[in-house]
């Protein structure tokens, strides 16, 4: 092949280190397979035997997903019971709050009231 500039590149030559050789057929007495299958082909135990392995891995990380959710569960729950604990103590602080300023006020009408009666007697 020649390019622009006139160099001749030479294409890739092939080797034979890349050449995939096609598997050989096992002939087990006629029981068509044995141990020398090729690995493209599983027996149904070795497939189950896989499945289960796959299934004990899942069961294994839902149980862990599962632990997580409960751990967090539990950490929202304490959060949740300070934040209530904490709505209470400005509930009673209000609830005290209100008392004060009942108390106060029935106390500054009363003194009006006193200081007008008395305003009114020392006037006559």
């Amino acid at each position: 092949m020649e390019t622009e500039q006139g160099k001749i590149i030479r294409p890739n030559v092939f080797q034979s280190s890349h050449v995939v050789q096609p598997s050989k057929s096992v002939d087990n007495d006629g029981n068509g397979g044995g141990n020398n299958m090729d690995d493209k082909y599983v027996t149904h135990t070795e497939l189950e035997l896989s499945n289960e392995k796959l299934l004990h891995h899942i069961d294994k990380r839902f149980n862990q997903l599962e632990n997580k959710i409960d751990s967090n569960k539990a950490n929202t729950d304490l959060k949740f019971e300070t934040m209530n604990t904490r709505f209470q103590e400005i509930n009673t602080k209000f609830e005290n709050q209100k008392v004060w300023f009942y108390v106060t006020a029935i106390g500054i009408v009363t003194a009006s009231c006193t200081i007008i009666g008395f305003l009114i007697k020392f006037i006559k």
